[in-house]
């Protein structure tokens, strides 16, 4: 029952994002005709192009029009490049699909043992260092990063091409500088989930019967990871969308990149269908998140 609630939840949640971007989008002032066409366009070139694009329509016939092309897979044709939305995105969405997943493994790999380590340490200035530096690589924004990182790792050292050249190498410094913040947020996390951890009852029951020190940290740690399932679905989601700026430091041709090109070409089919694909991704990757959790801990079902 639990699953079949989330499933119908996952379902709702994707229509109704889907509604409500076409809405919006509606709102915003301008004409698409006179941005395809220029601002020296006569009205009767603007007006012969509103028709054919279909913008002469009603926005409830326009609505209705694209939710039937919608469940039939059909986005419409972008404004400005004149290729099918489904077409463009499915080029780009899975560039950013694999920035998000090298910077996830990043992250999980720097960030759990490091939390271990600084877990382990009892110095309490060396702590406080360490938590300056968790902090401060928290609170660097990843614009920053990434002009100085091209700067020093790309232009004076020459370690990482500048830009995007479609080969892995070249995605590894802007995963890194994406990963930066995320590290700082998870270490963060997981160091206090350890510390929690460790004033539990049970821990204290195992060490007074005998428990090796090994076997209460793997238990200590496998504990601590569960509460991070969930803020890993948010990492991810925190990715795909917000990679925009990364995305236009490094020239990687990713779906932040295209967004941005839609949304100043007033591309209203495309930025629709940017909206509608990457949100139905996030739903599924969030309704994902949330079984694995539930299977992980089967109190979430009983609870919820």
């Amino acid at each position: 029952m639990y699953y079949i609630k989330k499933l119908f939840k996952m379902i709702f949640s994707i229509y109704l994002i889907g509604t409500i971007s076409f809405l919006l989008l509606e709102l915003i002032p301008g004409d698409p005709a006179m941005a395809i066409l220029g601002v020296e366009s006569t009205p009767e070139d603007i007006a012969m192009m509103r028709e054919t694009l279909g913008l002469n329509k009603g926005v409830l016939e326009r609505y209705l029009s694209w939710g039937a092309n919608l469940l039939s897979g059909n986005l419409g044709d972008s404004f400005k490049y004149g290729e099918p939305v489904s077409l463009l995105i499915k080029e780009r969405l899975p560039l950013t699909l694999e920035v998000a997943i090298i910077t996830v493994i990043m992250v999980v790999m720097v960030s759990v043992p490091l939390s271990f380590s600084i877990y382990r340490i009892r110095n309490k200035y060396v702590k406080k260092v360490i938590n300056f530096l968790i902090g401060l690589c928290i609170s660097l924004p990843s614009f920053w990063i990434g002009i100085l990182s091209m700067f020093i790792f790309g232009v004076i050292l020459r370690w990482f091409s500048i830009g995007y050249n479609r080969s892995f190498t070249s995605l590894l410094l802007p995963c890194i500088v994406i990963a930066i913040p995320n590290i700082g947020v998870f270490t963060s996390y997981m160091k206090n989930n350890l510390d929690k951890e460790l004033r539990e009852e049970y821990i204290k029951y195992l060490y007074t019967n005998g428990v090796k020190k090994f076997w209460l940290n793997i238990y200590i740690l496998k504990n601590s990871i569960i509460p991070i399932i969930p803020l890993l679905g948010i990492l991810i989601i925190d990715l795909i969308t917000g990679v925009v700026i990364v995305e236009q430091i490094f020239s990687i041709p990713g779906i932040g990149r295209l967004m941005v090109t839609a949304v100043i070409n007033r591309d209203l089919p495309l930025v629709q269908g940017i909206i509608f694909y990457t949100s139905a991704v996030l739903v599924i990757i969030n309704f994902f998140i949330d079984i694995v959790y539930s299977l992980v801990d089967p109190r979430i079902r009983g609870e919820r």
